[in-house]
């Protein structure tokens, strides 16, 4: 199977990454006010589990402050990860695992780039803002 998968993966077309140049850029008044209208929301939604300076809050939650796969150069991880929400699966060392709710149908997607840009400029992280239309693409796009 393995080789099989191998064999598959090798035969696929090589596609380059999406430049960072191409990406939608936010002036920085307008992220400064997605900045300010994310802190509300990280404080209501997010804060409980992630700690009020991004510590995070072990093992429930993972810390934002520092975290790579929160300031990837491409936000689509935690892009989905809003949207979707992520869950590990149950086992038999861990069959009540912790897992991330989804908020695509509690947060608009400006709430979900407001927030996502908050936090990737908050506690030393320093990542391009989210834009309403990176969270739109993905709001629609499949999951794979």
């Amino acid at each position: 199977d393995l080789h099989a998968m191998a064999v598959y993966l090798k035969s696929l077309a090589a596609s380059e990454p999406p430049h960072a140049s191409r990406r939608m850029r936010v002036s920085v008044r307008e992220a400064a006010l997605m900045q300010k209208r994310g802190a509300d929301i990280y404080g209501e939604h997010c804060a409980q589990c992630h700690g009020d300076n991004g510590e995070g809050r072990a093992p429930a939650a993972p810390a934002l402050a520092g975290n790579r796969a929160v300031t990837m150069t491409s936000p689509v991880n935690p892009i989905r990860l809003m949207l979707f929400g992520g869950y590990t699966p149950g086992t038999v060392g861990n069959p009540r695992p912790f897992g991330m709710p989804p908020f695509s149908q509690s947060l608009s997607d400006q709430q979900i780039a407001d927030v996502l840009t908050y936090v990737r400029s908050s506690w030393g992280n320093e990542a391009q803002p989210v834009t309403v239309i990176d969270v739109t693409r993905n709001r629609a796009g499949p999951l794979w």
